[in-house]
């Protein structure tokens, strides 16, 4: 049997028999982005496992489009860029290319590691490293891009803090150990301060991530669309287990050791580590705010105008403050951009 015939779990298996227990970084990134039977690898089947805000209706990426001209013509500027990280199906970049004018798009370029796809007027690009220069104003576009980077997942035991890794016997079990050198790394630049028996994860590959897509770019603004929390859910005991779960069959799935390449596997965003790298790297936090909110003064409502009552009630997913539209939030930050930035600040007509 050759290794592309061989199942995904018996390759892991395979692996963990012959080195040892692995970290939680090394099994996600082989089930989800293995190359031939990784999750996203083949290919993401929109509203087969979950639904993400442009899955909802075209309103969501529409309405971002039309943003990102009322904020070019702030700046007064002709031209602009369009990079979004983690593209999916093309779906948002689809949705957002329709709203605009597309004699000011200079080029609109999706980072994504899984599968490419050929759209007309899109590049695909495979790594952060791969980015070109992009000169003048780029929009940064981010839609549950972060929650779906491999993590390592850590937990404080006996008074230290411990890396937990994946073994396996007869089935798939967790067992704690020494942190591996990303994750101490990682921990040493950005500390977590956990209680004994909490489980959290970390996303060592951010740092890279962000610096080598802020090496790529001049004048920008980003947008980030995720789940999060911050240091202080933590110590109020939020996700005392961790946040990573998976989600298959629109089922939401709490043992991730299951179904290898067969579910999505994510996780909440520590909002407070990703801050402080972008910030690291030049970047100027604007606001954060849930999507409902910034999508309602983003100008969704004109986009829901000649829907009829169907597709009217599907579109107001994004906007419903007990749903979707809360349990994401918009993060802004600007290089290099000195106008505010409409959509964030209070009115008195928002929700």
């Amino acid at each position: 049997m050759s290794e592309a015939q061989r199942s995904l779990e018996e390759r892991l298996r395979a692996r963990i028999s012959e080195g040892g227990p692995i970290s939680y970084e090394e099994l996600i990134d082989v089930v989800l982005y293995d190359e031939e039977q990784g999750y996203y690898r083949r290919g993401k089947q929109e509203g087969v496992d979950y639904y993400t805000s442009p899955e909802v209706h075209p309103a969501f990426g529409r309405t971002i489009g039309r943003y990102l001209e009322r904020v070019a013509e702030l700046v007064r500027t002709d031209r602009f860029s369009i990079l979004e990280l983690g593209g999916g199906t093309g779906r948002l970049a689809r949705d957002i290319i329709s709203s605009i004018d597309t004699h000011r798009l200079t080029r609109y370029l999706i980072l994504e590691k899984g599968r490419r796809i050929s759209d007309d007027g899109v590049e695909w690009i495979e790594t952060p490293g791969q980015l070109p220069a992009l000169n003048g104003l780029t929009f940064v576009i981010a839609n549950e891009f972060f929650d779906a980077l491999a993590f390592h997942k850590i937990i404080m035991k006996d008074g230290n803090i411990r890396e937990i890794y994946v073994g396996c016997n007869h089935g798939f079990f967790e067992v704690p150990g020494p942190l591996t050198a990303d994750a101490a790394s990682f921990l040493s630049l950005l500390p977590l301060y956990l209680d004994e028996g909490q489980v959290c994860e970390v996303t060592t590959k951010t740092p890279a991530i962000i610096r080598d897509i802020t090496k790529a770019l001049d004048q920008s603004v980003f947008l980030i669309f995720d789940y999060g929390y911050h240091g202080d859910d933590l110590a109020w005991g939020r996700f005392a287990n961790g946040s990573a779960v998976g989600y298959r069959d629109m089922v939401m799935r709490a043992d991730i050791l299951t179904s290898m390449g067969g579910m999505d596997i994510t996780h909440h965003v520590n909002f407070d580590h990703l801050s402080a790298l972008l910030q690291g790297q030049g970047w100027k936090k604007v606001a954060e705010v849930p999507q409902y909110r910034f999508l309602f003064l983003a100008g969704i409502i004109d986009a829901l105008e000649g829907l009829g009552q169907e597709e009217r009630l599907r579109a107001k997913m994004l906007i419903d403050p007990h749903g979707l539209g809360s349990t994401l939030n918009v993060l802004a930050f600007t290089k290099d951009v000195a106008i505010e930035l409409p959509g964030f600040k209070k009115s008195r007509t928002a929700p």
